[in-house]
Formats: C-alpha cells, structure tokens, sequence
C-alpha cells in the first residue's frame, strides 16, 4: 500500500506500507510519522482530509488527530472523486505505466514511485487542488449526483 499526501504548500511525502495497512499501522506510520510533525511545523492552518477508511475513522485515529490538534476535513462517503489526491495517484499510475523499462518487481516499483512522485511537478498538484472548490460545487449542483468529474 502507498500513502501520499500533498498540500498547495508542496508535497507531504510517499510511505510505502508493505502487507495490510490497518489502524495501528495508519497511525504509526502515517500520522506520527508524517501528518502530525508536517501539520505542526507548517506555518499555515492545514486541514487534513482523509476518506472514510477504517484506519482513519477508528477511535485511536480520531483520538491521535484531536489530541495532537489536526483539524480533520469532515469527508462525505463514497466520493473519491471529490479528492484531489485521487487525481494524483491517476497520474503518478500514467507516469509509472510509461516508464521504460517497466519496472519488473516491487522493489523496482518502489523505486519507481518514490521516484515519479519526487518528480511530480506542482504544479500538477496545485492544479487538483484548485479545482476542488469546483468539482464540491458540481456534486452540491447536482444535489449529490454524478458530476463529470
């Protein structure tokens, strides 16, 4: 499993999580890791969004983020396609399937992540991000509904 987090300041970070991610894991290695210390070095107010996955809404989760004073982004469910996080992983995947040669293992794969998203330009990030107020707008249009998003 891979987690990345990116924000309009820059990106946050990509941690690879061999076997299953579950709330222990999320915490320790997410959260403590990396959410909680970029959040409270970071000069400006940061909200942070997660979707509605067990590991982000087990008590020990809401717990963490209360006590360490992250304000959490309340998160419909079942739409992903609000997230601009989502959008990003589409196009570190396009980056990925075109590199030649394919990597050939999930150590080459790693690499290969690690090193897409550090050359992921912002302003491909900036550019989702920016277009959430939209895509939020479009789903309240259509009072819930398919957007084209």
């Amino acid at each position: 499993m891979v987690w990345g987090g990116i924000s309009s300041h820059g990106k946050v970070g990509l941690v690879v999580i061999r076997g299953n991610m579950n709330g222990q894991r999320y915490r320790d290695e997410v959260l403590n890791a990396v959410v909680v210390p970029y959040i409270n070095n970071h000069p400006h107010r940061i909200i942070f969004q997660h979707d509605n996955a067990r590991p982000h809404t087990a008590r020990a989760t809401v717990r963490l983020l209360r006590e360490n004073n992250v304000e959490v982004m309340q998160w419909p469910a079942l739409s992903p396609d609000l997230s601009p996080i989502e959008h990003v992983w589409d196009e570190l995947g396009r980056r990925v399937r075109h590199r030649d040669p394919a990597p050939r293992n999930l150590q080459e794969l790693e690499n290969c992540l690690l090193d897409e998203w550090q050359n992921l330009p912002m302003a491909v990030i900036s550019r989702y991000i920016h277009s959430m107020r939209r895509r939020c707008d479009a789903v309240l249009a259509n009072h819930g509904g398919h957007t084209r998003y």
